[in-house]
């Protein structure tokens, strides 16, 4: 995420809850000492951070400890991933097919995905990479199968500074990046050979939630060697059709319907028209 957009007074709120998170207890002093803030600023967080639940503070000890707001917030954090352990578990089984590290992407911004969880098979050469880590929507397949069901509106805003040259093989001409989502959307899967990284090749197809809306994006991700046009377009069949019955299975799933912002929703190629 670009700095210009970071928050400094939340991101020492969220370091004071990580590290309360990390023992049972903090005074001030001590909190103090382990963030490298002054006194005054460590002391109006934690009375913020006490005043909306999130800490609680014990008057005898005079130290403090998370809050119970934090249970309310993570209960209803992990009720929203539930999408992820539902999709989780048909993907192991494709995992069987493949010799691959599969990954699932959300949506967080207009221009960002999120990788939120990963499977490997065992005693493989695994690639690299960390769960929690924010990817420009440009980036690789998963990417462009958020954008392939973009509003056109959506698709020239996230466009709209230029296209990123990542490796060498990047695409780079808006006009031909456009025919390649208008692919996506006619296949259903979208594939990319070093255009992120060199040496790796990605395959990427979208999970629809009961909205009707992209709700995980879910990857197959190797080494370029092992993944020819051949064999990168099976494994784009076999994701999609993985991703079709998990989209089936989350249509039963009312609960979950509006917990996304709202990317576009699914609309026929012929419903849309890109300016380049």
């Amino acid at each position: 995420m670009s700095e210009e957009y970071r928050v400094p007074a939340i991101e020492r709120a969220v370091r004071v809850l990580r590290l309360l998170a990390a023992s049972d207890s903090m005074s001030l002093a001590q909190t103090v000492e382990a963030t490298g803030m002054n006194k005054s600023t460590t002391y109006y967080i934690l009375r913020t951070l006490l005043a909306e639940n999130l800490v609680q503070y014990d008057d005898a000890g005079q130290r403090y400890q998370l809050g119970p707001a934090l249970v309310e917030l993570g209960a209803a954090a992990a009720n929203q991933m539930n999408d992820v352990s539902i999709a989780k578990r048909s993907l192991a089984e494709l995992l069987e097919q493949m010799n691959v590290t599969i990954v699932l992407y959300r949506r967080i911004s207009l221009t960002e995905i999120i990788l939120v969880d990963k499977l490997e098979r065992p005693h493989r050469v695994r690639i690299t990479l960390q769960v929690g880590t924010p990817v420009p929507i440009q980036g690789g397949s998963f990417g462009r199968v958020f954008l392939a069901y973009d509003q056109p509106s959506q698709v020239n805003a996230a466009l709209a500074t230029g296209l990123q040259l990542f490796t060498s093989k990047s695409v780079t001409r808006k006009e031909i990046f456009l025919r390649d989502l208008e692919r996506v959307r006619e296949q259903g899967f979208a594939v990319d050979h070093e255009g992120y990284a060199l040496g790796v090749s990605t395959v990427a197809a979208p999970v629809f939630g009961p909205d009707g809306r992209i709700r995980l994006v879910a990857a197959a991700v190797g080494f370029t060697s092992e993944m020819d046009e051949q064999r990168s377009a099976l494994y784009g069949r076999l994701l999609r059709e993985c991703c079709e019955r998990i989209t089936k299975m989350l249509a039963g799933r009312t609960e979950l319907v509006g917990q996304d912002e709202s990317w576009a929703g699914h609309q026929p190629l012929k419903d849309r028209e890109y300016r380049t």
